[in-house]
C-alpha cells in the first residue's frame, strides 16, 4: 500500500465507517429518508422530537448519543433540526438497494448477435463469479464482463435483467466519455488499449477509463466511441437503426459484418479512422489522441 493510499484511511474514515455499525443509527438515517420521501421535500429537516418519535428507542439519552455519532458525515444539524447529508443519503440508498450483497443468479439467456471472435450466433448471458457475462458457446470466449448489483436482479426476470444491463452499459459509456466516473462521479483517466484474443487474428482496440478517485475501471470498444458521435447516431437512425436501443453484444455484429471498420495507425498517441457503411452509403470519422471523434 502506498503512502497516498494510507492517507485515504485516516481516523475520520475509520470513525465514519464505525458509526454505521449500529441498528439504531441506521434506523435514524432511514427515518429521515422515509420522511423526505413521504413529504416529498428535498431538504427535509426533522426536529429532535420528531426524529426520536420515528425511531424505535425508549431512551432520549441513548437516542441522543447515537444521533451525535452520525452528525457530521451523515447528518447535518441545522437551526431547523436534522437532515441527511449527501453521504447519509448514499448510505440509505446502499442499505435499501443491498449493493453490498452478492447479486442473485439467473438462468442463462440466449442473446441475439454474433461472436466478435468466431462470428457464430451463439451468445448467451449468464452469471460467472458474481459478474454479468456475455459468452460465446461456440468458441467459449467471454465478450463482456460487468459488475452488477443485487438490486439490479431483484424483482426482475432473467430477460429483464439482461435488458437493464444493456441500457446501463450505454449510460456508463456516456459518462466515461465525458470524463465522469459512473460510480463516484470523480474524474476519469482514459488510455487506448490493444487486446489480442488470438495470435493469428487482428487486434481489437478499446478505450480504458479509470477513475482517479475510486479506481473504477471500464473498457469500451473503440468502435463504440465512433458510433456514438451525434452524426453517426443520426446516420444509423436514417437507416432504421436506433443505437441506444441496440445492446453492446448486438453492436458487435456491426464490427463482424464490417458495417463499422477501424484503422488504427498508432495507439500511443492514438490515431484512428472509422468507416460506417449502411445501404451503400458511407460515413468517415477520425479519432485523435484527445479521444475526440470528428466527422471526416
Amino acid at each position: 500500500m502506498t503512502a497516498e493510499d494510507e492517507t485515504r484511511i485516516d481516523q475520520n474514515v475509520i470513525d465514519a465507517i464505525g458509526a454505521l455499525g449500529n441498528r439504531t443509527r441506521l434506523e435514524i438515517l432511514l427515518a429521515l429518508a422515509t420522511a423526505k420521501r413521504d413529504q416529498q421535500e428535498q431538504w427535509l429537516t426533522l426536529s429532535f422530537t420528531d426524529l426520536y418519535d420515528a425511531v424505535d428507542i425508549d431512551s432520549t439519552s441513548r437516542f441522543s448519543y447515537h444521533l451525535d455519532q452520525l452528525v457530521g458525515p451523515f447528518i447535518a444539524e441545522t437551526s431547523d433540526g436534522y437532515r441527511l447529508t449527501y453521504g447519509g443519503d448514499k448510505i440509505v440508498r446502499t442499505v435499501l438497494s443491498g449493493v453490498y450483497e452478492s447479486a442473485h443468479s439467473f438462468d442463462a439467456v440466449e442473446l441475439d448477435g454474433v461472436c466478435v471472435f468466431c462470428e457464430e450466433p451463439s451468445l448467451v448471458a449468464a452469471v460467472d463469479k458474481e459478474r454479468f457475462v456475455v459468452q460465446c458457446r461456440s468458441c467459449e470466449s467471454t465478450l463482456l464482463t460487468d459488475l452488477f448489483s443485487r438490486s439490479q436482479t431483484r424483482n426482475r426476470s432473467p430477460l429483464e435483467i439482461v435488458d437493464s444491463v444493456s441500457h446501463r452499459i450505454w449510460s456508463t459509456s456516456r459518462l466515461v466519455r465525458g470524463g465522469v466516473c459512473p460510480e463516484c462521479h470523480g474524474p476519469v483517466d482514459t488510455v487506448a488499449d490493444t487486446y489480442h484474443h488470438d495470435e493469428d487474428a487482428d487486434p481489437l482496440y478499446a478505450l480504458e477509463h479509470t477513475c482517479l478517485e475510486c479506481w473504477f475501471t471500464v473498457s469500451i470498444p473503440l468502435e463504440v466511441s465512433a458510433a456514438f458521435h451525434p452524426a453517426a447516431i443520426g446516420f444509423f437512425w436514417e437507416h432504421g437503426i436506433s443505437l441506444l436501443d441496440t445492446p453492446l453484444w448486438e453492436f458487435f455484429e456491426f464490427v463482424v459484418t464490417e458495417t463499422i471498420t477501424t484503422d488504427v495507425t498508432s495507439v500511443d498517441p492514438l490515431a484512428a479512422s472509422f468507416e460506417l457503411t449502411l445501404d451503400g452509403e458511407t460515413m468517415h470519422l477520425q479519432m485523435d489522441d484527445s479521444f475526440a471523434v470528428t466527422v471526416d
